[in-house]
């Protein structure tokens, strides 16, 4: 491929579907080659920069399912590196420690800043008794609440759907145990322990990829927004699933907590995402609280409404062009 033609490639983010400016495509392509540069990207564990790359990491999800595939798959051949099906659809390669059904595999966060878990190895073990048939179950250092173990719907799903393609490959009818060694020191790091979760990490993951959060990524995702007329701010992957379903018009680009950095990049906006981010957003007094929020309309109506109006009166202050703040589950103000 010439590098005239490499001028002419739109070349997409396949996680958040945004398109990448052509010149920094173009200088890529100058360093590396156009076919690497669409390798990188297309991997979903690349995001172009002007300057190069901020790689992602992967979850915990995506960490717990590899160690899974590995331990499995040591029980019929050696194994180094296994290929882990994610909840994007992507497929992403991991390396793994594996002999005789046990299997470790190392989290990897990424360019993130500031990620308690990155490092952290996860285990798996195989239970070949026929009691354990099919079974996964989740053992030391994953935490658990009232509601059960910290593992996320995706997370689980992730690890089902990995456990039973690698059952199916060899002919395997046992069951699986996923433990996290270092996972109750750890999680003191995070916020689990005000959230009612003890013992241990969550296991979680929407898309099975980590995003590179730090300052560096908050300005390409700036720079990325401005090449849009009408853009969707969301707070996280579930805001941008729901604009991809229901917001027509506005292209959702995800930016976390930097709610104020995306409505600066841009003309026209609307800002949507977890009521619990938005509100604490919109007033700082409410950060390290836990709020709880009701889903239903009469509970946002005379509950809700001045908090909500005091979100999209601070998005107001910072882009006169916000439409509206739509806060999931709750109501729009506008």
């Amino acid at each position: 491929m010439t590098m005239a033609e490499s001028q002419r490639i739109d070349l997409t983010d396949p996680l958040e579907l945004y398109g990448y400016p052509k010149e920094w495509i173009q200088a890529r392509a100058e360093e590396e080659g156009i076919k690497e540069v669409i390798r990188k990207i297309g991997s979903g564990l690349y995001i172009l920069t002007p300057d190069g790359w901020l790689r992602r990491g992967i979850t915990t999800g995506t960490t717990a399912s590899a160690a899974v595939v590995a331990a499995i798959t040591s029980l019929y051949e050696e194994v180094e590196k296994v290929k882990v099906l994610t909840p994007s659809g992507l497929t992403v390669n991991v390396i793994v420690n594996a002999k005789g059904g046990v299997a470790e595999a190392r989290k990897f966060a990424g360019d993130h800043d500031f990620d308690a878990t990155d490092g952290l190895f996860i285990r798996a073990f195989t239970m070949t008794s026929t009691e354990n048939n099919k079974r996964i179950s989740f053992g030391r250092g994953v935490g658990r609440s009232s509601k059960g173990v910290a593992v996320s719907r995706a997370a689980m799903e992730q690890v089902r759907a990995n456990f039973e393609a690698v059952s199916r490959k060899y002919g395997y009818v046992g069951g699986v145990t996923v433990e996290v060694p270092e996972g109750e020191k750890i999680a003191k790091l995070t916020d689990n322990e005000r959230l009612g979760i003890r013992g241990g990490i969550s296991i979680l993951g929407t898309t099975g990829f980590v995003e590179p959060w730090c300052r560096k990524l908050v300005k390409i995702k700036a720079a990325i927004a401005s090449q849009y007329e009408k853009v969707a701010i969301t707070t996280g992957r579930n805001g941008w699933r729901w604009c991809m379903e229901n917001l027509k018009g506005y292209k959702p680009l995800v930016f976390g907590v930097h709610i104020e950095e995306g409505l600066r990049a841009v003309e026209e906006a609307v800002v949507v995402g977890k009521p619990s981010l938005l509100l604490k957003w919109a007033d700082p007094s409410l950060r390290g609280e836990l709020l709880g929020l009701r889903h239903d309309p009469e509970y946002a109506d005379k509950a809700l409404y001045p908090s909500g109006l005091k979100v999209l009166q601070k998005a107001r202050q910072i882009n006169p062009r916000v439409k509206k703040v739509i806060l999931l589950g709750v109501g729009e103000w506008e």
